[in-house]
């Protein structure tokens, strides 16, 4: 896969007016992606498959190099004099991560000997980011964003980093065990307090979302189901995020479902329960999470009546 994008080294060493490369935070970056490597070659090696092995490698080594732009762009979020450089990255980043996303189903998809569950999370990959990148740059990061005050695109490139990141590292985990199961993931990123801190939020919004659709089956009225229309919208643009990206397609199904019942007038209840069982499902899933070992966990109001 070719690129005619400057590399991340190249950014570091060009003549700007600060010295990146004497950063805390990129040297920091630079000790964590050469223990992430060493584990992500440890996986790889022992795939059996050259051509699938060949395929994970390059896949892994893009992945890493997207991780390494989001690097640059957190150290230079500490100099708001840089922002305008960070939406200069953020466009470089989004033209490798296009490029990625072309190979991944155009060539790894189709790899001689690939196997349905590699083949299975690669599609799911592609999804992802295919969503992902959509979110920051069709619907945050358009128009004359440079020419906006600084609050509003500081905070637009927080979100967009935020939620790059999140997805990248998840992608890393998922591949990375795929090859090698004994793996503890969270030992990849050195971001325990972080994570603990999303797990928390979206716990809390996935049992707001229970209650609203509890009190829905209980009682169908149009002020609690257009309570119900923001809440889903808000925590599809929000935590949703937080969960792991197989899920995502499950969630935008059932409520894309859900808001069109409600558009035509049928009765939406049958739809209802579907979506309180698949929310159920994933709080569950989302409370057996290592980072959430002996921590207290809020509930529906109904859980807790």
């Amino acid at each position: 896969m070719s690129t005619i994008a400057p590399t991340p080294d190249d950014i570091v060493l060009q003549p700007l007016d600060y010295q990146v490369e004497t950063n805390a935070l990129i040297e920091a970056h630079r000790e964590r992606q050469l223990n992430l490597q060493s584990r992500v070659d440890l996986a790889i090696v022992q795939i059996e498959n050259s051509a699938v092995r060949g395929t994970a490698q390059s896949i892994m080594e893009q992945v890493l190099r997207l991780l390494d732009w989001l690097c640059l762009i957190e150290s230079n979020l500490q100099k708001l004099d840089t922002l305008r450089e960070n939406l200069s990255l953020l466009e470089l980043l989004h033209f490798e991560a296009r490029s990625l996303v072309e190979f991944i189903a155009g060539e790894a998809m189709h790899t001689p000997g690939i196997t349905k569950v590699f083949h299975d999370l690669l599609d799911g990959i592609n999804y992802t980011i295919t969503h992902d990148l959509r979110r920051v740059f069709e619907s945050e990061l358009v128009g004359p964003i440079a020419e906006q005050s600084i609050p509003v695109v500081y905070g637009k490139i927080m979100h967009a980093h935020g939620l790059l990141t999140n997805f990248l590292q998840q992608s890393t985990i998922t591949l990375v065990q795929l090859f090698d199961p004994s793996l503890d993931g969270s030992s990849l990123f050195n971001d325990s307090e972080q994570r603990l801190k999303q797990s928390l939020t979206l716990c809390t919004d996935l049992s707001s979302l229970i209650t609203c659709v509890q009190r829905l089956e209980d009682q169908l009225d149009q002020d609690g189901l257009s309570n119900l229309v923001k809440q889903i919208v808000a925590f599809r643009d929000g935590s949703m995020q937080y969960l792991m990206y197989r899920d995502w397609q499950g969630y935008e199904k059932l409520t894309g479902e859900i808001m069109l019942a409600i558009d035509d007038e049928r009765d939406p209840k049958p739809l209802l329960h579907q979506f309180l069982c698949y929310l159920e499902t994933i709080f569950g899933h989302v409370r057996m999470r290592a980072v959430l070992t002996n921590v207290a966990i809020p509930e529906s109001e109904e859980s807790r009546d």
